[in-house]
């Protein structure tokens, strides 16, 4: 056998030695509620998943993005992705005191940002995670330490996106540059962030599972007085109610107690033992240190986007006259298939003027 350490392993363990010193390492954020209960972490044939476990739930909601001439449903957003994207989104939120989000000049600088790979099918399956995101309402039910039940009901935690809609998947020349959050979920996340090592993120961002019980753990541990029996029922209830086949409770098990390994790596403090027949969680210094009292974001309007790529921006009276020569069309994806194609040209003189020539051509046979 090869003692070649795999990529995943590698990961792990130079997160593990980053997180040592915490002068250089970076935080992220995480919605409490989803420290607790969490997006599903495989594709949902439902347009509606709940998650509840104890005093905490989440109900999710798809919802649809409009193409420019018609309303796409979306999926509900599942797997490590979003998980990871909402990290990035809501920390740009809280460190800038700005619910209108920078996402990056490109698919690259995004991806870059967020420490995901750029090769293959990943652009088609971020875009899809995005714009199902981006779509989804949230509602948040949970009971507070003096017993009071609180819903939030229709969190929007995007609520405004420019959608990736270009038609090609493999040619993300349109790039939104920005999105803004929802004022109740920026109000709900500022109570309730849970700081995390953006190291320790990344290294877990292949598996939906080991994120979900490392944002727990950070949650949770620190707040015990007193060692605590969790049954593998319970966790599976918590963590693994997508588990349905002959044995659920052995399968779940099993891949339970391998991410456990991979999380525990990154929080060595952690006070986690298995007992028979589940779990012991016991109290365990915090994975981030100290106190963190975040400030209150006022909300904020912004105004119509403008469309941008390859550095060029299309002007009102340019848009004003598309939508006359390609009605019902969608001017994102025509400036896209335009961009691209400029890729192998000179540049115009007149880009106003030759992005219109080109749009007469486009339009023929899509109206």
């Amino acid at each position: 056998m090869s003692d070649e350490l795999t990529p995943i392993q590698s990961r792990i363990i130079k997160a593990a030695e980053t997180l040592e010193n915490e002068e250089i390492r970076k935080l992220v954020f995480q919605h409490g509620i989803m420290c607790q209960v969490g997006l599903p972490r495989s594709k949902q044939a439902e347009r509606v998943f709940e998650r509840s476990f104890k005093n905490a739930s989440l109900r999710v909601e798809a919802g649809s993005i409009w193409n420019g001439s018609k309303w796409i449903e979306q999926p509900i957003p599942y797997g490590a992705k979003p998980r990871i994207a909402l990290c990035y989104i809501n920390t740009e939120a809280i460190t800038k005191k700005d619910p209108e989000i920078d996402i990056g000049r490109s698919y690259a600088d995004f991806c870059d940002r967020l420490g995901f790979s750029k090769g293959g099918s990943a652009f088609a399956s971020l875009k899809k995670q995005m714009n199902a995101l981006a779509a989804c309402k949230m509602s948040f039910g949970f009971t507070q330490p003096d017993g009071k039940i609180i819903t939030q009901k229709g969190v929007e935690p995007i609520e405004r996106f420019e959608a990736w809609l270009s038609r090609d998947n493999k040619q993300p020349s349109l790039w939104p540059s920005r999105l803004l959050l929802g004022q109740k979920y920026m109000e709900s996340l500022i109570e309730h962030a849970i700081p995390l090592p953006f190291e320790a993120i990344a290294a877990l961002s292949h598996s939906a599972l080991a994120l979900d019980l490392l944002a727990f753990f950070a949650r949770r541990l620190h707040t015990l007085e007193q060692p605590v029996r969790v049954p593998f029922v319970l966790l599976k209830e918590q963590f693994g109610q997508e588990y349905n086949g002959l044995d659920p409770l052995k399968d779940f098990k099993k891949k339970f107690l391998l991410e456990l390994k991979q999380v525990k790596a990154i929080y060595p403090a952690a006070q986690i033992d298995q007992i028979t027949g589940g779990m012991l969680f016991k109290p365990s210094p915090p994975l981030v240190k100290g106190p963190r009292k975040l400030p209150r974001i006022p909300a904020k309007k912004i105004p119509p986007p403008e469309i941008r790529a390859g550095g060029w921006e299309i002007k009102e009276e340019t848009l004003t006259a598309f939508r006359v020569l390609c009605p019902r069309l969608d001017v994102y994806a025509c400036k896209a298939d335009f961009d691209s194609w400029l890729l192998t040209k000179e540049e115009p003189k007149d880009y106003q003027k030759a992005f219109l020539g080109f749009a007469k051509k486009w339009g023929k046979g899509k109206g």
